[in-house]
């Protein structure tokens, strides 16, 4: 990993699906003991988190990506990014037992709810599908498989963490 603290990232820029990076290291490390990878997978999340933050809300890499000085927010936004931080928060908590990722759990159900940039639910509430991405003022009413997986996925976490707590 780099080691400026300001843009520790792996690549120059967050491209597509970027919470696979450290939930990757975090499962690395619980298979292999590897306290190493699970502290460095735990800090790229949260930096991940904070960087795909605005306002108390997600406001996730868009599918252009993002580099170190582009301005939030930016649109295209995929539902693929919101489901990676589900995934990883999810692993995150059930590695540490730390509220602190139910909390940024709790940012990913909300941006398909319309807690998002644009303030628009992300799923058609007749058909149950996922909308493939978030512009600025609509939402793409194209609801592939892709999409509508990530968002019962993100939702899948919410209600099995939910449960345990």
């Amino acid at each position: 990993m780099r080691s400026d603290r300001t843009w520790p990232w792996p690549e120059d820029r967050l491209t597509y699906h970027n919470a696979l990076i450290p939930e990757a290291l975090l499962a690395a490390g619980e298979g292999t003991g590897s306290v190493d990878y699970i502290e460095t997978g735990l800090d790229l999340l949260e930096w991940l988190i904070r960087r795909e933050t605005l306002d108390g809300k997600l406001s996730v890499t868009p599918s252009g990506g993002r580099g170190p000085n582009d301005p939030q927010p930016a649109f295209d936004q995929q539902p693929i990014e919101v489901a990676g931080l589900a995934a990883a928060c999810s692993r995150a908590w059930h590695l540490t037992n730390d509220d602190h990722w139910l909390d940024s759990l709790a940012l990913t159900t909300a941006w398909f709810r319309g807690h998002n940039d644009a303030g628009l639910q992300m799923y058609d509430g007749e058909s149950h599908g996922g909308f493939d991405g978030l512009h600025p003022s609509a939402v793409n009413q194209n609801q592939g498989a892709e999409s509508t997986i990530s968002m019962v996925s993100t939702l899948q976490h919410e209600h099995l963490l939910t449960k345990r707590v």
